[in-house]
């Protein structure tokens, strides 16, 4: 007997993130359909199409457990890899206390509202899985994705500025980074910039 679909609020916050990508709905995120979604929300092409790449080949062999250009988005939780923010649990829901801590010393300077980019790839690099299942090329290859992700994030939606030091830096506060991991940011952002380019228009 076949399970009858999951209604959107059964869905944890790592899978509404990303629906995003996926706007036909059918549970899977095609190279093309990243590429639209970046450049939807203003990415250039020539910076979308590589990026589109190599997100659907390591989201796609991980959520797939084979090699696919394909990412299955009821199984995006089988993505979190290596080096990455640890704020999902194994479920795909939002960890309370992991994203606290993401403003915790030692890494995040005051004021702790929000995050740099430095801030955050420090924490980052600290929750780098030890027992990396690929050994070294792998480990090697899943700090180089976290960091494309992660900085790829910060150019699309930062919305402070920090200062550390005599640097003032772009930063995240705690409330965007809140609502991009609850996987509201980006379908805002892309509604935004229909909404300017149709004025421009």
């Amino acid at each position: 007997m076949e399970h009858a679909p999951r209604r959107p609020r059964d869905r944890g916050a790592l899978e509404l993130h990303a629906r995003f990508f996926d706007p036909d709905g059918d549970g899977a995120v095609t190279p093309r359909q990243t590429l639209g979604s970046m450049r939807a929300l203003g990415i250039p092409q020539p910076l979308a199409g590589p990026l589109a790449l190599v997100i659907n080949f390591f989201l796609g062999r991980l959520t797939r457990g084979r090699w696919s250009l394909s990412i299955s988005v009821s199984d995006i939780r089988r993505g979190k890899h290596p080096f990455s923010s640890g704020v999902f649990d194994a479920a795909g829901e939002l960890d309370e206390r992991a994203f606290a801590a993401l403003f915790q010393p030692p890494h995040a300077r005051a004021p702790r509202d929000c995050l740099t980019y430095r801030e955050l790839r420090a924490r980052i690099l600290q929750n780098g899985d030890p027992h990396q299942p690929h050994g070294p090329i792998g480990s090697v290859l899943s700090r180089w994705f976290s960091a494309l992700e992660l900085r790829t994030l910060f150019c699309l939606v930062c919305d402070r500025h920090k200062l550390i030091g005599d640097e003032l830096l772009p930063a995240l506060s705690r409330r965007r980074l809140r609502s991009f991991y609850e996987g509201r940011l980006l379908p805002a952002l892309r509604r935004r910039r229909r909404i300017t380019l149709s004025r421009r228009a």
